[in-house]
């Protein structure tokens, strides 16, 4: 073969080479570094009520961040205090947005609950009241509607009961939930009962008046949270972070996106008047944690409450019922730089 024809050949065939298929270039990461993962994991998880302090993962859900974590994640509300605790024991909802109280005390009687994220660290609740009674001195005797013992309605329902000077002068019914409450209060069966947004606008509407704004006592308590068992937490570490940067992310989106936060209100709450929505959203907006870190003012607070039932809980510290090794983790990935412009919103 001549020269000029075997440099022909080799030009024909690198060239064949250059235009074969391109390799493709590997998927971008999620933001904070991680990269989503190519299948998604079945979880159920669980609320304990429809008030709205449990937005941030509405949110999560409704945005789509479960999915962007490669979690396929399945909301249900279950009742606080022993119903969500053995569900979360069980496994059945390895993970779920419940108030502190009731991991406290559990922890203080030898359970293993951990609580790995926080939301709202403050009572936002109030105390609505049969229209026949106008002065704190006229539900002496009488009884108040939360959904459980332990959840975080029972916790400001205690809280706004002795700012009233009533202490032990008021008995707390469990009904199951805001509306159960509702229900209650309209039977006759309880004088009032403990709400937040947007079941404040429905009792309103049935002709109820607020007796006490419990936020207006500055009392903090660990509300929304994210509770698991540390036996979860060490099973499945990479599957609980996945799920609190969801929440996380939720929490911005609420926090920065009206429309889809009326949405996720509207869905769970079961609210579809639209000025009700808006006053729900606005009146939450500014309340989540941008972090997800659990509070530990709100956690000692917990503590002291439990002192009347688990005298324990005199000795114990607010460490004891939280693990932030996940929100460290999430906080170093770069998530909260991505989300709010720095590392401490």
């Amino acid at each position: 073969m001549s020269l000029p024809r075997v440099i022909f050949v080799l030009l024909s065939a690198l060239a064949v080479v250059a235009c074969g298929p391109a390799t493709s270039a590997p998927p971008a990461p999620a933001a904070g570094g991680t990269q989503q993962p190519a299948q998604k994991v079945a979880l159920n998880t669980a609320f304990t009520t429809t008030s709205a302090t449990m937005a941030p993962l509405w949110a999560a859900k409704e945005g789509g961040y479960f999915d962007q974590e490669g979690l396929d994640v399945t909301l249900t509300r279950i009742q606080a205090g022993a119903p969500v605790m053995g569900a979360i024991q069980s496994g059945e909802v390895p993970l779920a947005f419940v108030g502190a109280q009731q991991v406290v005390e559990a922890d203080l009687k030898g359970a293993d609950f951990v609580l790995v994220a926080g939301f709202v660290d403050r009572l936002g609740q109030s105390i609505w009241v049969q229209p026949s009674i106008d002065r704190p001195d006229q539900l002496k005797g009488g009884a108040l509607g939360v959904s459980n013992f332990g959840a975080i309605t029972h916790v400001a329902g205690r809280v706004g009961v002795e700012y009233l000077g009533l202490k032990g002068q008021v008995t707390f019914v469990a009904t199951g939930g805001p509306p159960e409450t509702l229900a209650s209060i309209m039977g006759g069966k309880v004088q009032g009962g403990v709400f937040t947004p947007p079941d404040t606008a429905k009792a309103r509407a049935l002709g109820l008046h607020q007796l006490l704004d419990i936020a207006t006592t500055g009392v903090k308590s660990q509300t929304a949270a994210v509770a698991t068992t540390r036996k979860y937490l060490r099973e499945h570490p990479d599957l609980v972070e996945r799920y609190v940067r969801a929440a996380i992310q939720g929490s911005y989106r609420f926090q920065t996106d009206k429309t889809l936060g009326e949405k996720a209100i509207e869905r769970y709450t079961e609210t579809h008047d639209p000025d009700v929505l808006e006053e729900t959203y606005n009146y939450y907006k500014d309340q989540f944690s941008k972090t997800g870190f659990p509070s530990p003012e709100g956690i000692q607070q917990n503590l002291e409450m439990a002192v009347e039932n688990v005298p324990e809980a005199k000795d114990a510290t607010p460490a004891q019922f939280m693990d932030t090794s996940i929100v460290e983790k999430i906080k170093a990935s770069g998530l909260l730089r991505s989300l709010w412009g720095t590392d401490s919103p």
